[in-house]
C-alpha cells in the first residue's frame, strides 16, 4: 500500500510539473491564441475566432453589390456564404442602435447632419439614396442593429460589430445577448469603447482597429490592457507573417481589412490571419450558397 501511495504521489507531481512546462511553451506559427472566459482558461475552440476554415467577413455587408450597411447588403452577404458580416453601429437620441458608418447622414442618405442628433423615428424618415446598385432598390431604410443581428442569425454568420458612437453599453450588449449571438460575435472599435465592453462582458472577443500608415505595434499597448480574448483588426498592408506570429505568441488575435484581391487574401490565410474583411472576395468555401437560410 505504501508503494502504491508513493507512486501515485510521484505521478501527480510529474503531471503538475508537465502542465507548468507546457503552459510556458510558445505557440506554433499560425496557431491562434487560447482565450479566457470569466478569468478561466479555456481551449481555443471556445472562441469563435478559433474556428477552422476560410473566414471571410463582408465589409458593411456585401457592399460591392448592394448599398453599404443596408438590408440587401447584409442579406446578400448571408446568402453568399460569408463567415461573418461587418457593420458599424451608432446610437440615436432615444437609445436605439442603427447601422451607419459615417458620423453624418449626408453621404449615404437623403438626410443631413449628425446621426446621433436624431431619434429612431426621425432616422426612419430618411432613406439610403447612394451606393452600389442603388437603382435596384426603393425606399431603402437605415437598418437597426436588431435587424442586422436577425440576418446574421438567419444565415449563421458571425456579426463583426464596429462601435462608432454609443453611450449605453449595457443596452448594446443586452441586445446582442438577446439575439442569441453572444458566443458568435466580435466587437471592434476604439480602445475606450473596447474597455467599456470588456468591463461588462468577457465572452465576446474584442479588437482595436489599426489604420495605415501607423504600424500594428501602435495598438499593442492599448490591447495589452485587456488580458484575454482580445485582438487587433488592422489595415492589411501594415501586417505581415512575422507580425501575425508575434501577435499570436502574445495571445492576441489578428484580423485584416479590407483585402479585395484573391492572391493577397490567400497569402494572409497562409500567414494565419484569424479572419479577412473584404468588399469583393466571395466566401469560396460555401460555393456561393448558404445552407443556413
Amino acid at each position: 500500500m505504501y508503494n502504491i501511495r508513493k507512486k501515485l504521489c510521484f505521478l501527480t507531481t510529474l503531471l503538475f510539473v508537465a502542465g507548468i512546462i507546457l503552459s510556458k511553451l510558445p505557440l506554433k506559427n499560425n496557431q491562434s491564441p487560447v482565450s479566457a472566459v470569466n478569468g478561466n482558461a479555456v481551449t481555443a475552440g471556445a472562441s469563435v475566432l478559433s474556428e477552422g476554415g476560410e473566414k471571410f467577413v463582408a465589409h458593411r455587408g456585401y457592399s460591392n453589390y448592394a448599398p453599404e450597411n443596408s438590408i440587401p447588403a447584409f442579406e446578400l452577404a448571408g446568402a453568399t456564404g460569408f463567415w461573418g458580416i461587418e457593420t458599424d453601429i451608432s446610437e440615436t437620441t432615444d437609445g436605439q442602435f442603427i447601422c451607419m458608418h459615417d458620423d453624418t447622414l449626408d453621404r449615404t442618405t437623403n438626410g443631413e447632419g449628425n446621426v446621433t442628433d436624431y431619434s429612431l423615428e426621425q432616422i426612419n424618415g430618411f432613406k439610403i439614396d447612394s451606393g452600389n446598385y442603388i437603382s435596384k432598390t426603393e425606399n431603402l431604410k437605415i437598418p437597426t442593429m436588431n435587424e442586422y443581428l436577425t440576418i446574421c442569425a438567419k444565415y449563421g454568420c458571425v456579426p463583426v460589430v464596429e462601435i462608432k458612437n454609443i453611450n449605453n453599453y449595457d443596452t448594446f450588449l443586452n441586445e446582442i445577448i438577446a439575439s442569441g449571438l453572444e458566443n458568435r460575435c466580435i466587437i471592434t472599435g476604439a480602445i475606450n469603447d473596447i474597455l467599456e465592453i470588456r468591463a461588462r462582458n468577457t465572452v465576446i472577443p474584442v479588437m482595436t482597429i489599426g489604420y495605415t500608415p501607423a504600424p500594428y505595434t501602435d495598438n499593442l499597448n492599448d490591447i495589452a490592457q485587456i488580458p484575454d480574448n482580445r485582438g487587433i483588426l488592422y489595415n492589411y498592408p501594415q501586417v505581415d507573417r512575422a507580425a501575425i506570429d508575434i501577435l499570436h505568441r502574445q495571445n492576441i488575435y489578428c484580423g485584416v481589412w479590407s483585402v479585395d484581391e484573391g492572391e493577397v487574401a490567400a497569402a494572409y490565410e497562409e500567414y494565419g490571419a484569424d479572419f479577412i474583411v473584404t468588399n469583393e472576395i466571395p466566401a469560396r468555401l460555401n460555393h456561393m450558397i448558404n445552407d443556413n437560410e
